[in-house]
């Protein structure tokens, strides 16, 4: 038997220098996806990855690179004697392992080329009932990646360029190598994820879409005019309500699934248990998140919707713009379990879009509450300009939690940005940002769009476990039907599995969750174990063992009842426990 952190080794390889071609944006973006699935994984460096490799049943690359023939050869026999390579846009010069050919780079003279590159388009599933590629509807937007065709290798998925045409570029290619097992995906995947849910730079409006749903073009600058998938492929028709199309898909979050799809599959076939820390606490399928815009600060309104929070049983997160509410009604809130936070105004008239600006209505703010500093924060109209410099000033003041990537207009509602994981943003030198950001996914169902956009944002959330965020503002709360249409929402979630969580819990706990370290994962016998150990406690936290092979599972020796779930498709064996901080916990299947 022996011991290492983990069975999966993840290794981002160098990125090509200055004005030369690559295949890949923000590849170290990779440990953060994977930091938030709570997959169990040991960093590799390429200068070590020779070493490592006797360690290792499964290796994740990112990245093109060319390695020394050393590496190579040893890659080359570590697969063909049984490890399983997923690779993200590369081949490492070894394209007969992945059963492919690159496409050669045309024109290269000097220094002007060197390397062929996808470029812009989408990802066809071709075998859609395959485990990687079972929860893909719509083709996938991608922005670069590596051009190839399948040789001997079984195409998964295709390649269209950026208007939807065919091409004879594999996208998704399996391949079988001795007693090895390959997959490469060949669009970028950090660099999708990162685009889409980010955005780009926002210094002037954007374009609206074709249809006049959506009129981004509007004179304000907001998250959305920085948004990038598209008005014509990336939407779908919302059912219930014709003429109207939304961002009903995800897709920086199926982009992240893929890669876990595709590492869950080769460790199922190559036999390793693969140990998990799920997203919630007791199993929870997805969570539910409600806040509250105070646009106007009427304390009337505020008071009925806290009255119908409090019969729904339901503790939100209350975005107050200044000069807020009287402070009996701050008190309210807070007296009620609910989460006061900011809403920044660089809107209204009289107030700019800087960092002076926000300063001042953060110090507001805080001696509103009565000297409590807020965690979360969301842009009154989701204003933005600039690129990643507004989370500086969120992390300047210690905002954690952020909702101000989102849908100003119905005719974007849903996932314009791809996305309702909370994740940590990247500047564009690749420094990971310490601000948690979630989606605005819709507003006050029946007055900023129809009701039936609840139906498939709810369930398209549940599909990915992602977090639900839903706004509705006080100001609207006594308008006919938006009463009863926030209840009806509160009340669909619960029967699908879901807690309404505030922005507060939301950041706490996803934030505890990364403090969880792995070591020391031994398999043998069919019986896997592995240590863990918190940094800050865990309450009903979830361990999963992909496959559930085992129905027992021991925590420090003593049995728990667990139970079998599926999750991203694959079957895992869950048991629930508390995690104290600081102690260790060894989890085996027996």
């Amino acid at each position: 038997m022996t011991a290492f952190s983990s069975p999966l080794g993840v290794c981002v390889l160098p990125e090509a220098g200055v004005n030369s071609a690559r295949t890949v944006s923000y590849p170290h973006y990779v440990h953060e996806i994977l930091k938030r699935s709570g997959v169990c994984c040991q960093a590799v460096d390429l200068q070590n990855l020779p070493e490592a490799l006797h360690g290792l049943r499964l290796l994740l690359t990112v990245g093109e690179a060319e390695l020394p023939e050393e590496v190579r050869t040893r890659l080359r026999r570590w697969v063909e004697d049984g490890g399983a390579w997923l690779s993200a846009a590369g081949t490492c010069g070894m394209p007969e392992v992945f059963g492919v050919e690159v496409e050669p780079a045309e024109y290269a003279l000097g220094r002007t080329g060197g390397m062929a590159v996808l470029g812009e388009g989408y990802l066809e599933p071709t075998q859609r009932s395959h485990p990687v590629m079972s929860h893909i509807e719509i083709p996938l937007h991608y922005f670069n990646g590596l051009p190839v065709r399948a040789t001997r290798g079984d195409v998964l998925a295709g390649t269209l360029d950026a208007h939807q045409r065919s091409t004879e570029r594999a996208g998704v290619v399996e391949s079988i190598f001795g007693k090895g097992r390959t997959l490469l995906i060949c669009p970028d995947v950090t660099g999708a994820v990162v685009r889409i849910q980010q955005g780009v730079a926002v210094t002037r409006d954007g374009l609206s879409a074709p249809d006049g749903r959506s009129s981004i073009c509007d004179g304000a600058l907001k998250s959305d005019d920085g948004a990038v998938l598209d008005w014509i492929f990336d939407r779908e028709p919302v059912p219930g309500a014709p003429g109207l199309k939304g961002f009903l898909q995800p897709v920086a979050d199926q982009w992240r699934e893929l890669l876990l799809r595709g590492v869950f599959h080769l460790a199922a076939r190559a036999g390793v248990s693969l140990p998990v820390l799920w997203l919630y606490p007791r199993d929870l399928p997805a969570l539910a998140h409600l806040s509250h815009d105070s646009d106007g600060n009427d304390p009337d309104c505020a008071r009925r919707m806290l009255e119908t929070l409090d019969a729904a049983g339901v503790k939100s997160t209350w975005c107050i713009i200044p000069p807020g509410y009287e402070p009996d009604t701050v008190e309210q809130i807070r007296g009620g379990g609910h989460e006061l936070a900011l809403h920044f105004d660089a809107h209204s008239d009289g107030t700019a879009w800087s960092e002076a600006e926000f300063d001042g209505q953060w110090n507001l703010i805080v001696k509103i509450f009565g000297g409590e500093k807020p965690v979360t924060n969301k842009n009154h109209f989701l204003r933005w300009e600039g690129d990643t410099e507004f989370f500086d000033w969120l992390e300047r003041r210690g905002v954690q939690f952020d909702a101000s990537k989102g849908a100003s207009k119905t005719g974007e509602v849903g996932f314009n940005f791809g996305f309702c994981h909370p994740y940590f943003p990247v500047d564009p030198r690749g420094r990971l940002l310490d601000v948690l950001e979630i989606s605005t996914l819709s507003q006050d169902l029946g007055h900023f769009a129809p009701v039936e956009v609840a139906e498939p944002i709810l369930w398209a959330a549940l599909k990915v476990h992602g977090v639900m965020h839903m706004v509705f503002h006080p100001a609207h709360i006594v308008k006919p039907g938006i009463e009863a249409n926030l209840l009806a929402l509160i009340e669909k979630a619960r029967a699908l599995g879901m807690e309404w969580w505030t922005g507060r819990q939301i950041n706490a706990w996803e934030r505890a969750r990364r403090g969880v370290t792995w070591s020391d994962y031994r398999a043998a016998s069919g019986n896997a174990s592995v240590t863990l150990t918190a940094a800050d406690s865990l309450d009903h936290a979830s361990i999963m063992w992909l496959g559930g092979r085992s129905a027992r599972v021991n925590v420090n020796g003593e049995e728990r009842p667990s139970k079998l779930v599926k999750r991203w498709g694959f079957d895992f064996r869950s048991v629930t426990f508390d995690i104290e901080r600081g102690r260790e916990y060894r989890i085996e299947t027996a």
